[in-house]
C-alpha cells in the first residue's frame, strides 16, 4: 500500500485488555478503525492521545488530503484507493498503525408518488434517519415529491409520512413486517450479493500464526496497534508475533482482508505471553468478550435488609409503583448463595443507586387506573454522589463489590447524566443549567425523543441538562468519575446516551483514562443506551467515547424472528448490518428484554398483543402464565444471544420466563427458589444455564468468526470457528419436527462433532443432516 504524508486523527477502542498491559503504549488499548466520511472526515486528536503533542509524524495513504491541525482537529478529504488502508503514526518515537475504512455511502433519491392526491407535507422516517420525519422533508417536483440522502450500503426499513399519516412506499414492492401488525417498505443500497473476502483463523505454532483468506486481494494484520508483515502462500497469510508479545499477559492479533467488492469479516485472536490462547481457562473477568451480563433492577430483586425497606407513604401511589424493598444486601446474599454461578452469568448491571425523592411524582391516568409513582427504579436522582438509603449504605455497596470480585464477577453501574430530578441541588442552585421546557412555538418540550433529541425533558419534574455548556459537562463528568474512583466498579451503563452531546462522552472518557486507567491500570467498560439508527448508535462508539451500546435494532429483529412467525432472513440481514457498523467482534449488548419493554415471553404467547398499549394492558388486566410454546421460543432467543458475537444481556427473571406486560408489570419480584417456579420455568432456567456455561467454556463462541449456512422462513443455521475449535448452531421454528440438511464449510473437518441438546444428526460430504422438534435448537461443538 503506497503512502503519502498528511495529518490525521486516530481512533482507538478500550476493550478486552488486561489492565496492567495498557500503560506501556501511547495508545491505551486497541485502536479502533476509522470510518472515513463520504467527502471529508473531522478527526479529533485528543480522542486518542492523552497528550496529542507526542505525535510527531503521521503517514496517511494515497487518496487522502489532510488539512492543518486546528485546535486539535484535522479535516481529511478525498477517498481511499482500496476499501481499507492503514495510517502510520509516530508518537514518542514509536510507530503505530490504525486501520482506515473507505466510506460506503451512496447518494440515494427517494420519490413519493401521490397518484394525483394533493398533500401539504410529505416526510420520510426510517432506519436511515432515526425514524425522525422532521429531519427529512420531501420537496414537490412536478407531480411527485423527492429527497436525496447519503446512505451507507445496507437494507433499510422506512415509511412516508403524508400530512401526518404513515404510509408505505406504493412504488416499492419490497416490504417487511414491522412487528406491530403493519409493514414497512425496504430500501436496498448497494449490491448486497457481491462476493466479499472471507477471513478465518487457520493454524498456529508457537509465535507463528496463519490466517486463511478466501476471495481476497490483500490483508492487514495488526498485533496490538502495530502492523505485521505477512508471508502469503495461496490463501494462507502467516505472521510471526513480535518478541515483546511474550512480556504481555494479554495482547491481540487483529486482521481484515479486502477485494474490489469490499471488506471481509474481521478476526480477533487473544494472545497470552506470546502464544495464541487455546483454552477458556486462560481468560479472566477482564476479558470483555467473555462477559455474560445480567441486569438487576435493585428494588425488585431481593430484600436482604428489612431495616432499610421504606415505601413512600402516599395513598395515591399504586402498590406496583411503590418500593418493594430490594437492596444491596439482597444482591450480596444472592452472589454468596451461588445463584449467579448456577445460571452462568459473570457480570452484573445494577440499576441506578443514587438518592431518589422521598415523595410521589408523575401520573398515570388511563384505563380507569390513576396513580402517582415513587422513584423505586432509581432514574430520578436528587443527588449524584449519595446512595439511596432504601438500597443501603456505602459500606454495604462496597461489600457487594468485594464479594462480586471475590467470586470472579464484574459490576457495572447504571449512571444517569442526562437529567436530574427538580429537587437535585444542581437544578435548585442553577435553574439556568436546564434546557427549555417550552419550545419557541409554545409546545411542551417533553418526550420529543428525536425531534428535540438533545433538549427534550422526560417529564416536567425532570429537567434535562444543557450539555452545550462546558461548565455543566465538567460538573457532571466529575460526578460520574467519582463513582469509579471512589468505588471498585468495572464500568458504566449510561442512561439516555443519545440525548447528551458527544463532548460530554469525550470529556468523561478522557478523564477516566487520565485519572483511572493511567493512574491505576484499571479498565472501565462503558455501554450506552440509544434508540435510533445504527449510524447514530455507532457515532458514540470509538476510543474517545464509549466501548459499545445496546443493539436495539438487533433485538427488534430477534423479536420478529423468534417471537413471531417472520422469516429468519430478516434476522440474518439485520445481524450483517450490525457487523458492518460495529464489527464482527463487537462489544455491543444483545438483550433478552429490559425494564422498558413488555416481556418477550408474554408477547410471544399472545397474552399481550404486539399492536396494543402494553403499559395499559399491565394496569388493566392480570397477565397470566404464557403458553408452553412461548417458553421454547424464549429459549431460542437465549440460544441466539448466547451464540452470536457481542455481550449477551439478560434482564432479571428472563432466565426462566417470568411474564409481564410493560412498566411496571415487567418489574415483578424476582423468584429464586425451585418451588417458586413451575415446570416450564424450571426447564427454561436449566436450558439457560446450560447455554451460558457452554458459552463460557467455548472459545469459538467468544472469539470465533461467524458464517450463515442456512437461512429461510423456518430454519436457521450458522457456525463459528476459532482455529480447530468449531461450533454449529441450528434452529427450527416450523410447526412440526423437521429433518433438513445444512451445508457446512469446505475447509474444516467436522469429525467428532458433539451434540449438547440431544438431537439426532449425521455428517456426510460436508453436509449436516439433523432432526429438530418444533421450536427447538441444537448446538454442536468440536
Amino acid at each position: 500500500m503506497k503512502k503519502s504524508l498528511g495529518f490525521v486523527l486516530l481512533t482507538f477502542l478500550l476493550f478486552a485488555c488486561n489492565p496492567k498491559n495498557n500503560l506501556d503504549s501511547e495508545i491505551v488499548g486497541l485502536a479502533s478503525p476509522i470510518n472515513l466520511g463520504y467527502e471529508e472526515t473531522e478527526l479529533i486528536l485528543e480522542d486518542f492521545f492523552i497528550d496529542a503533542s507526542l505525535v510527531t509524524e503521521i503517514i496517511a495513504p494515497e487518496g487522502l488530503k489532510a488539512g492543518a491541525i486546528n485546535d486539535g482537529i484535522v479535516t481529511l478529504s478525498g477517498s481511499l484507493e482500496n476499501p481499507i488502508d492503514v495510517l502510520k503514526i509516530n508518537a514518542n518515537n514509536e510507530l503505530y498503525t490504525i486501520l482506515l475504512k473507505k466510506s460506503e455511502k451512496e447518494e440515494v433519491e427517494l420519490v413519493f408518488d401521490p397518484k394525483g392526491q394533493q398533500y401539504e407535507l410529505v416526510q420520510l422516517k426510517g432506519e436511515m434517519n432515526n425514524w425522525n420525519p422532521a429531519s427529512t422533508v420531501l420537496e414537490k417536483d412536478g407531480d411527485v415529491w423527492k429527497t436525496s440522502m447519503l446512505i451507507n450500503k445496507g437494507i433499510y426499513q422506512y415509511l412516508f409520512v403524508v400530512d401526518g399519516n404513515e404510509v408505505i412506499d406504493s412504488s416499492n414492492p419490497n416490504s417487511v413486517s414491522n412487528g406491530l401488525g403493519g409493514r414497512n417498505s425496504l430500501l436496498t443500497v448497494g449490491n448486497q450479493d457481491a462476493a466479499k473476502p472471507i477471513l478465518s483463523t487457520s493454524s498456529f505454532d508457537g509465535s507463528e500464526v496463519s490466517l486463511r483468506v478466501q476471495e481476497g486481494d490483500d490483508i492487514v494484520i495488526l498485533w496490538q496497534n502495530k502492523e505485521l508483515d505477512a508471508t502469503r502462500s495461496g490463501e494462507l497469510f502467516t505472521v510471526n508475533l513480535p518478541e515483546e508479545a511474550v512480556r504481555k499477559d494479554r495482547s491481540y492479533l487483529r486482521a481484515w482482508a479486502y477485494n474490489s467488492n469490499g471488506i471481509s469479516n474481521d478476526v480477533l485472536v487473544p494472545i497470552q505471553n506470546g502464544e495464541v490462547v487455546q483454552s477458556a481457562d486462560q481468560l479472566t473477568r477482564h476479558d470483555y468478550h467473555t462477559w455474560n451480563m445480567y441486569f438487576v433492577l435493585i428494588d425488585r430483586f431481593k430484600d436482604g435488609n428489612e431495616a432499610n425497606t421504606k415505601k413512600v407513604d402516599d395513598p395515591d401511589i399504586h402498590p406496583k409503583a411503590n418500593y418493594y424493598g430490594g437492596d444491596f444486601a439482597g444482591i450480596t446474599q444472592t452472589i454468596q448463595s451461588g445463584y449467579f454461578d448456577k445460571i452462568g452469568v459473570n457480570t452484573l448491571w445494577l440499576s441506578p443507586i443514587t438518592q431518589n425523592p422521598e415523595t410521589a411524582y408523575g401520573l398515570w391516568d388511563k384505563g380507569g387506573v390513576e396513580t402517582k409513582f415513587s422513584g423505586y427504579h432509581g432514574y430520578w436522582p436528587v443527588s449524584s454522589s449519595k446512595t439511596d438509603h432504601r438500597y443501603g449504605t456505602e459500606e454495604e455497596f462496597r461489600e457487594l463489590l468485594d464479594v462480586a470480585h471475590e467470586n470472579g464477577m464484574n459490576v457495572i453501574l447504571d449512571y444517569v447524566a442526562n437529567h436530574v430530578h427538580e429537587l437535585h441541588p444542581v437544578y435548585q442552585n442553577n435553574p439556568d443549567w436546564a434546557t427549555d421546557l417550552y419550545l419557541p412555538d409554545g409546545r411542551l418540550n417533553t418526550e420529543l425523543w428525536d425531534e428535540q433529541r438533545l433538549t427534550t425533558w422526560f417529564d416536567v419534574f425532570m429537567p434535562s441538562l444543557d450539555f452545550s455548556n462546558p461548565e455543566i459537562i465538567e460538573t457532571m463528568t466529575d460526578s460520574a468519575l467519582y463513582w469509579v474512583k471512589e468505588f471498585d466498579l468495572d464500568g458504566f451503563r449510561h442512561d439516555a446516551t443519545k440525548h447528551i452531546q458527544l463532548e460530554f462522552w469525550r470529556t468523561l472518557t478522557r478523564k477516566i483514562k487520565e485519572e483511572v486507567t493511567m493512574e491505576t491500570g484499571k479498565q472501565v467498560y462503558q455501554v450506552g443506551e440509544t434508540y435510533g439508527s445504527r449510524e447514530l448508535i455507532a457515532s458514540y462508539i470509538n476510543s474517545g467515547m464509549l466501548d459499545s451500546q445496546f443493539d436495539f435494532g438487533m433485538y427488534d429483529a430477534a423479536v420478529n424472528a423468534f417471537g413471531q412467525d417472520n422469516s429468519f432472513e430478516g434476522l440474518s440481514t439485520q445481524l450483517q448490518q450490525s457487523f458492518n457498523y460495529y464489527g464482527n467482534h463487537n462489544l455491543m449488548g444483545y438483550i433478552s428484554g429490559n425494564h422498558d419493554k413488555a416481556r418477550f415471553i408474554t408477547y410471544t404467547s399472545g397474552e399481550v398483543l404486539w399492536s396494543e398499549d402494553a403499559k395499559l394492558a399491565g394496569w388493566t388486566r392480570e397477565i397470566g402464565d404464557p403458553q408452553a410454546f412461548a417458553y421454547d421460543r424464549l429459549a431460542m432467543l437465549h440460544a441466539w444471544n448466547l451464540t452470536i458475537p457481542g455481550i449477551p444481556v439478560t434482564y432479571q427473571a428472563d432466565e426462566f420466563g417470568q411474564p409481564g406486560a410493560n412498566d411496571p408489570d415487567n418489574r415483578r419480584w424476582m423468584q429464586f427458589e425451585d418451588e417458586e417456579l413451575n415446570e416450564l420455568e424450571l426447564k427454561t432456567r436449566n436450558t439457560f444455564s446450560q447455554l451460558t456455561k457452554l458459552r463460557n467454556n467455548t472459545l469459538s463462541l467468544t472469539y470465533g468468526d461467524f458464517k450463515f449456512h442456512k437461512v429461510d422462513e423456518h430454519q436457521l443455521a450458522y457456525s463459528r470457528a476459532y482455529f480447530n475449535q468449531q461450533v454449529v448452531v441450528v434452529f427450527n421454528k416450523a410447526g412440526s419436527t423437521q429433518t433438513f440438511e445444512v451445508p457446512l464449510r469446505d475447509d474444516y473437518d467436522y469429525t467428532g462433532l458433539k451434540s449438547h441438546f440431544g438431537n439426532d444428526f449425521s455428517i456426510s460430504d460436508q453436509t449436516l443432516t439433523i432432526t429438530l422438534p418444533t421450536n427447538s435448537f441444537e448446538i454442536l461443538t468440536l
